[in-house]
């Protein structure tokens, strides 16, 4: 049957059928967009990841986050996340990224977190840096241990800050406060918590640190252990002797890199500016998950790393690898996101 249509109804048809095709044209480059700005895998050489899609996730108004600044691993492979919230401190993951326990209601400056092993029972280190304390606790959240400004020279003047970021555990039970906000002193500890040595401060000698913001232990050689610091102000990692000597400073150009996890001879480092950097058993940055592939210059200095557009990072703070060689990035100042793991594929 035939159907007479007057100009009016044939333009009107041309006009549904020329948005109708926008429409869905824009779509399907709205939706190529998404699929390109979210790769399934960064890194570079030996060391690339799987972006593993929605790990963590959890229902923000029953376990919220805001600022997710560090992670650990208990000795029962679980997951431990310090965050600023104070519906929530601390959030336990198992590995498949499943909410086990939650706890804290007073961090409010939830900042640095670590974990030692004494007798069989895990403890954690945890930095406030609005309380300006550090506090040793059992893992269901009791302080057995609670450390503030200590009285030494360096904090006479009553203006001197005392912002603790983190601390360093070692082997023998000793441990480490980096003042990364306060006065960029380093303070070391026996495992009762009596005051053993102070170095590092600001300065621009190669003793000096500017933000010793983050930093670890490194066994990587058990023989000579030490300690890498990471000085972000200065865009470098330092390492120093157990008693506080300088032993080298290892720059990152560009890169305010805010704390190191170790799993066998390499460590992962999260910066700022939306990357992580994996560092070999030379202390050469050997790949760039989030960003360009390591490049150095004709004098063998490394060049500042560029971003990837694709970064699935904004601000990565802090960082776990498990025995899998996964690694969990929690982040700062992200849109209150939850953690990022990375499944290791290279």
């Amino acid at each position: 049957m035939s159907q007479n249509l007057s100009n009016d109804s044939l333009s009107s048809r041309r006009q549904f059928i020329a948005g109708t095709t926008l429409a869905f044209g824009g779509f399907y480059l709205s939706t190529s967009k998404t699929r390109a700005a979210a790769p399934s895998i960064v890194g570079h050489g030996d060391f690339r990841y799987e972006v593993v899609k929605g790990w963590g996730n959890l229902d923000p108004a029953a376990v919220p986050v805001a600022n997710c600044h560090e992670m650990v691993e208990d000795s029962k492979g679980r997951l431990i996340l310090f965050q600023t919230d104070t519906k929530n401190n601390i959030v336990i993951y198992d590995k498949s990224g499943k909410l086990l326990e939650t706890w804290g209601t007073t961090y409010k400056g939830a900042h640095g977190l670590d974990i030692v092993n004494e007798n069989g029972e895990d403890f954690l280190f945890l930095t406030d840096t609005k309380l300006g304390k550090v506090f040793k606790t059992k893992m269901d959240g009791k302080v057995v241990m609670e450390l503030g400004r200590p009285d030494i020279p360096q904090y006479a003047d009553p203006k001197a800050p005392f912002r603790p970021t983190n601390v360093m555990t070692a082997p023998d039970g000793s441990f480490y406060v980096g003042d990364g906000y306060g006065s960029s002193w380093v303070m070391q500890y026996d495992q009762k918590g009596k005051l053993q040595n102070v170095f590092g401060g600001k300065g621009t000698s190669d003793e000096s640190l500017n933000t010793p913001h983050g930093g670890i232990v490194d066994t990587r050689n058990p023989e000579r252990p030490c300690l890498m610091i990471c000085s972000r102000s200065d865009n470098a990692l330092k390492r120093f002797t157990l008693s506080g000597i300088h032993l080298q400073t290892i720059p990152i150009p560009g890169m305010r890199v805010c704390q190191l996890a170790m799993r066998e001879n390499y460590m992962v480092a999260p910066h700022l500016e939306g990357l992580i950097s994996v560092i070999d058993s030379e202390n050469k940055v050997v790949s760039n998950p989030g960003g360009s592939k390591p490049v150095e210059d004709a004098d063998g200095n490394l060049e500042k790393p560029g971003k990837e557009g694709s970064s699935p990072f904004t601000h990565p703070h802090g960082v776990w690898v498990d025995a899998e060689h996964s690694v969990y990035i929690p982040q700062w100042n992200s849109g209150k996101t939850y953690p990022i793991k990375l499944k290791r594929v290279g």
